[in-house]
């Protein structure tokens, strides 16, 4: 399958089936993450250790997707997109089955940080993917379909991950994502197309020149800073809710599966208010918008915690991350915008930036300890202001005329 070629029509038809596709592999990163959720605390327990040690399983699949980013990112440029996506579900694979049958903890935080590594190459790669056919606006609506789609991981997957554990145990939920991640790579294999057949030598030189040429650019720099302050933010919803919900306020492994999936219906009835803001403002300006109002949603956690109890804590944690649907979508076009002939390295920077923050926030809030939830909303609400601060101070709005170029939608 061609991107490029057949009438205007063909091609449209083509790449709204291609971000289906991206969609359906960028969900493997939810997948990876909520569907052993619900099976912490059991974890915990089974291993006969604490919350703070528990939660570097999670901390160990961030920092290999991390890692995984960069790889598959470098590798992208130089090679193309599709092998090394393949590639990376195939490492998924392999260690998502190894991750069902460790016999200890650490080496379930090896085998968990493996999983993440492969887990990195589907989001990464399709955002260099996106880049490669659209940019600009057009390129956040892009992002924001991928989004969409990749939305309904996070909706069923704690479900899916609660009702194994009605007939198994949280081994059989590393079995199950093994089982799907096999599917993708099929699906790859037969369906994926080639948008970057270019090839130049993978050289270490390469990698800092392209790096260099990043890190010049302030809007790259300020969106790839507010994505991992907007990641430390998303994961303190989700590794700090689990305890919150079960722990704190003793509901069961399947209430809290269900509260997650409303969770993830709110961020998918969020996401195509996106798409609509930039017909009228700028992806910056959309950005913006976002992020004041996951903010007050996040102090709003921290004032319903000691009143209103799980229900107010669910309901504004639900908001500030469907808000953060008008953040993340525009953090990856502005970041890329300047960068196609290194579109997979700047995906992955912004990922890895992403991944770190994360890894970074799940430990701090696991130390922090189980309250009722104003801990988890202190947090959140610390990290959107860091994520705020760099996108109006390192972007600046200045930058906002940057995406009002032309823009040709379908290449």
């Amino acid at each position: 399958m061609n991107v490029r070629c057949g009438s205007a029509a063909e091609r449209a038809g083509r790449q709204r089936g291609l971000i289906v596709l991206l969609g359906v592999m960028a969900a493997l990163g939810p997948m990876t993450v909520d569907m052993y959720l619900p099976a912490l605390p059991e974890i915990t327990r089974e291993f006969e250790t604490n919350e703070a040690t528990i939660q570097i399983t999670l901390t160990g699949s961030l920092l290999g997707m991390g890692v995984g980013s960069l790889l598959f990112g470098l590798l992208s440029d130089a090679r193309g997109r599709r092998i090394p996506l393949i590639i990376g579900l195939s490492v998924h694979v392999i260690f998502s089955v190894a991750s069902a049958f460790a016999g200890n903890v650490i080496l379930l935080i090896i085998f968990r940080t493996l999983q993440g590594v492969g887990s990195a190459a589907a989001p990464s790669i399709a955002m260099a993917i996106v880049r490669d056919i659209s940019h600009g606006r057009a390129a956040s609506v892009r992002y924001s379909m991928i989004m969409m789609v990749s939305m309904s991981a996070p909706i069923v997957a704690p479900l899916i991950g609660s009702l194994i554990l009605l007939g198994t145990d949280w081994h059989g939920i590393f079995i199950a994502q093994g089982i799907m991640s096999a599917l993708l790579v099929v699906l790859g294999v037969l369906f994926l197309p080639e948008t970057r057949p270019e090839r130049v030598p993978l050289r270490e030189s390469r990698m800092f020149a392209g790096a260099a040429a990043l890190f010049s650019d302030r809007m790259f720099v300020g969106a790839a800073l507010s994505q991992m302050a907007m990641m430390a933010a998303s994961f303190c919803y989700i590794s700090g809710l689990s305890f919150v919900a079960q722990d704190w306020y003793g509901v069961s492994e399947q209430v809290y599966g269900a509260i997650l999936a409303v969770g993830a219906v709110v961020m998918l009835m969020m996401n195509p208010l996106s798409p609509l803001l930039l017909r009228r403002f700028m992806p910056h300006k959309v950005q913006i918008i976002g992020l004041v109002g996951a903010m007050t949603s996040a102090a709003l956690i921290m004032v319903s915690a000691g009143s209103l109890g799980l229900v107010g804590v669910t309901i504004f944690a639900w908001l500030c991350i469907g808000f953060q649907q008008l953040v993340i979508p525009n953090n990856q076009a502005m970041g890329l915008f300047n960068h196609a002939p290194r579109a997979g390295l700047a995906a992955a920077m912004i990922g890895t930036a992403g991944t770190i923050g994360a890894a970074v926030s799940a430990p701090l809030l696991g130390l922090a300890g189980t309250d009722n939830g104003f801990s988890m909303g202190f947090g959140m609400f610390a990290f959107y202001i860091v994520s705020l601060a760099a996108s109006v101070f390192i972007i600046g709005f200045k930058n906002d005329d940057l995406t009002t170029r032309p823009i040709n939608v379908v290449r």
